[in-house]
């Protein structure tokens, strides 16, 4: 009743003072500019003075690999001449968004576009001897998205984390519940009484669990679709298998946590103990890779994290099965599962409390 407030509002403060949440991003300068004025340069200059986004000029090979890697969340290439005496003329930006997180998007678009501001008319149109010039007459601005698009919202790209932690939640309380009454009414103690041993018993409870869970990610699964109406990328069917290899997950480890709790209220109690922590550190509000190096190694020890990630790279991505970030992800979620199928197998108990 008192440390696990406390801890939990010292995590969250800590999470989100410690948290870098800066945004990076490339330039790539490929104009032919007559007389000492570089663009490339003072667009980085800008945007590092805005203090919003982290700036740094690269050529375009390193620039690329930089966003595919996940380094940088945009690319802002300059194209065209620039000549400092004769008539203006205009040069071309392309700016390339990793997108798949809206804001993120908004804020970088947001900051290139101050920035060719303060470049274009204090220092080019300064240098071109031109008066009430805007950007738009001497740059032309392209905007793609590697990921999602301009129709691409917030919801969109949260919608994968809250089907996977909802699962989580609601699976892992329908089965800490029902398993602690299974237990406090005999059945379990009867049950134990047959020739099966407690593996076998855990398996037939999760099988039985399983069907609902797996009709209650089905069922959150089609109101984010087609009631929500989300955009994806990926094949359904692999999200639906995602969600429901993490509700096995969720299954076990209401059945290993039930065993130790005495009533439904004890029971109750598990829950800013175990689901809090993860809806913190999983990436649901903050990305995994923006936390604090030591939050980074708990997050990397709990199961919500991998089901967000294979979800993200399946909707926002359209990555499949084959694909290592669905795959090593997948892969994690199954060993998790494995893992609190033999940690309740070995906790069951056979007497009622």
């Amino acid at each position: 009743m008192l440390t696990v407030p406390i801890a939990i509002t010292l995590l969250v403060g800590y999470v989100v003072r410690e948290s870098d949440t800066s945004l990076k991003a490339a330039v790539v300068d490929e104009t032919e500019v007559a007389g000492d004025f570089r663009p490339g340069a003072e667009l980085v200059q800008a945007l590092e003075q805005s203090g919003s986004l982290a700036a740094e000029e690269m050529p375009l090979a390193e620039a690329r690999k930089s966003l595919d890697n996940g380094d940088v969340e945009g690319v802002a290439v300059l194209r065209g001449s620039v000549a400092v005496t004769g008539p203006p003329q205009k040069m071309k930006l392309e700016l390339t968004l990793d997108g798949t997180n809206p804001q993120d998007s908004g804020a970088i678009t947001t900051s290139v576009n101050r920035g060719l501001t303060q470049v274009v008319v204090k220092e080019l149109g300064q240098a071109l001897g031109l008066a009430d010039v805007s950007p738009e007459d001497l740059v032309e601005v392209d905007v793609s998205f590697v990921h999602g698009g301009e129709e691409f919202d917030f919801v969109d790209y949260e919608a994968p984390a809250l089907i996977a932690f909802f699962a989580f939640f609601f699976v892992f309380l329908l089965t800490a519940v029902s398993f602690l009454r299974e237990r406090a009414g005999g059945t379990l103690e009867r049950l134990m009484a047959a020739p099966i041993n407690r593996t076998e018993v855990v398996l037939g409870y999760m099988l039985g669990f399983g069907l609902f869970a797996l009709l209650q990610s089905l069922a959150i699964l089609l109101a984010a679709v087609f009631i929500l109406r989300i955009h994806y990328e990926g094949n359904l069917l692999l999200v639906f298998l995602l969600a429901g290899i993490t509700t096995v997950g969720s299954v076990n480890l209401g059945i290993f946590l039930s065993t130790f709790a005495r009533n439904e209220l004890q029971v109750i109690q598990f829950v800013p103990i175990v689901l809090v922590p993860q809806g913190l550190l999983s990436g649901v509000i903050w990305s995994v890779d923006s936390l604090p190096g030591w939050l980074q190694v708990i997050s990397r020890c709990l199961p919500l994290t991998y089901a967000i990630d294979a979800l993200r790279n399946t909707m926002i991505k359209g990555q499949g099965l084959a694909d290592s970030g669905v795959l090593l992800n997948a892969l994690a979620l199954v060993g998790f599962a494995a893992f609190f199928i033999l940690l309740a197998s070995r906790t069951v108990r056979q007497q009622v409390e």
